[in-house]
């Protein structure tokens, strides 16, 4: 017997569809499963058509330690029968869970693939497991990310076999007269996948009996739907964009478009995709527009500051200017550096390229530059509180400890450069500017 040609065929349409192949190293996951030996038969009958060198990369996850040598053993064989070379790993401890194992088997490809200079990572998953996983998604209260399920390709991860049904993925092996392993976990109902597939398909099968085919068309029609949306959302992004934050009020009003962009943003910034009640959180916070306020999320911290989002990833290290402990003398003619600011107290015209000035006392009175203290108020009639001239002035709870203040010898703040005024009759004046 010998392979069908018809599901090779398919699977080379598709490929070539979805541009999945570059010529090159192919790292190939095969668990010694049913899908993921038929993924390896198939891809060396196309091997040399398309320019690929294949590799397989198998990995024990320590659940079935009975049977993890016969699975090797079997993978190997199947490896050496197809001309591939195999690399093999093992988790160091038994999974504590699907996600465990699942996060382990990748980081195990991933490090292989970045070694042999592979193109992509081809795993086994077949239409039969597009339709699962929508189901699951969608009961999960999943948005349209989810319903679009998996890709073909995404993040070096390739697909080429959503295009095919179990049925076929058999009818493979059946006829290259290959008997591949089977894993008896995948019939324990305490799994939910396992619930769908054995419970939930075969009930929705009697309704239309390729159900299958039905929810991979719709995960299809959403992956359309989610790249239209997607560049949308990437076109409002720059346009939201100032510098290192994001202007909220140019996100427009459109609740998918303004979520979508700020999934975008947080991805970009942390490298991680939210999940959508992540997402949501995330829309949430920056529909408030009182205050400011921080959320944390997977990868990071979002810092809303009135009407802007800042992202802060949580790999990177935040350039914080150090605020000097103690006060510094403000002396006639002498420009003195503070936390990022140059300040000039002089009784001569200056040459432009200050950003504020204000009027001066005598300068024998002792003015001082500090940062600011609880209960700090503003000199004068009305001796305002800082924290709400702050406020007022909308800086942001991140600047508010480098921002330098101008007090008297009394401890009252006489001018804050760049937020208040202060006019004086006398020939004196204090400048202020930026550093850099």
């Amino acid at each position: 017997m010998a392979i069908p040609r018809k599901p090779v065929q398919t699977v080379r349409q598709f490929a070539r569809d979805h541009a999945l192949f570059r010529p090159g190293p192919l790292l190939v996951a095969v668990s010694g499963g049913t899908d993921s030996t038929a993924l390896l038969l198939v891809l060396a009958e196309l091997a040399q058509d398309l320019g690929l060198v294949l590799h397989v990369a198998h990995f024990d996850h320590r659940a079935r330690p009975r049977a993890a040598a016969q699975d090797a053993q079997y993978v190997a064989d199947l490896a050496a029968r197809c001309g591939a070379v195999i690399r093999i790993g093992r988790a160091e401890a038994k999974p504590a869970s699907e996600d465990t194992a699942r996060t382990a088997r990748y980081a195990f490809l991933r490090r292989v693939a970045a070694e042999l200079g592979a193109t992509a990572i081809a795993t086994g998953h077949t239409r039969d497991d597009q339709a699962e996983t929508v189901l699951l998604h969608a009961a999960r209260g999943s948005g349209l990310a989810g319903i679009a399920a998996m890709r073909a390709s995404r993040d070096g991860i390739v697909r080429p076999l959503l295009c095919l049904g179990r049925e076929d993925t058999t009818a493979i092996c059946a006829g290259a007269t290959i008997v591949p392993r089977e894993d008896p976990t995948n019939r324990s109902l305490k799994f939910a996948r396992n619930r769908v597939r054995h419970k939930v398909m075969p009930e929705l099968a009697k309704l239309n009996p390729r159900v299958a085919e039905a929810l991979a068309r719709l995960a299809a029609s959403a992956d359309e739907a989610l790249d239209a949306l997607r560049a949308m959302a990437e076109r409002l992004l720059e346009l939201a964009r100032d510098g290192d934050t994001i202007d909220l009020a140019r996100l427009g009003d459109d609740p998918a478009l303004r979520e979508e962009a700020l999934a975008i943003a947080w991805e970009r910034s942390t490298g991680r995709a939210l999940a959508q009640r992540a997402r949501a959180a995330l829309a949430a916070e920056a529909a408030r527009g009182d205050g400011s306020a921080s959320l944390d999320l997977p990868g990071g911290r979002a810092v809303r500051e009135y009407g802007r989002l800042r992202i802060v990833n949580d790999r990177a290290r935040a350039e914080v200017t150090a605020v000097p402990a103690t006060e510094t003398a403000l002396e006639p003619e002498r420009a003195i550096e503070w936390s990022g600011w140059t300040l000039l107290l002089t009784g001569r015209p200056v040459a432009h390229g200050w950003t504020s000035e204000a009027g001066a006392p005598d300068p024998h009175t002792g003015l001082r530059v500090r940062a600011r203290r609880p209960g700090d108020r503003m000199a004068g009639e009305t001796r305002a509180k800082l924290q709400d001239v702050l406020t007022d002035a909308k800086i942001p709870q991140r600047d508010r400890d480098s921002q330098p203040l101008v007090v008297t010898t009394s401890g009252e703040v006489w001018w804050v450069p760049g937020v208040t005024s202060r006019t004086s009759t006398g020939e004196w004046r204090i400048f202020a500017k930026r550093s850099g």
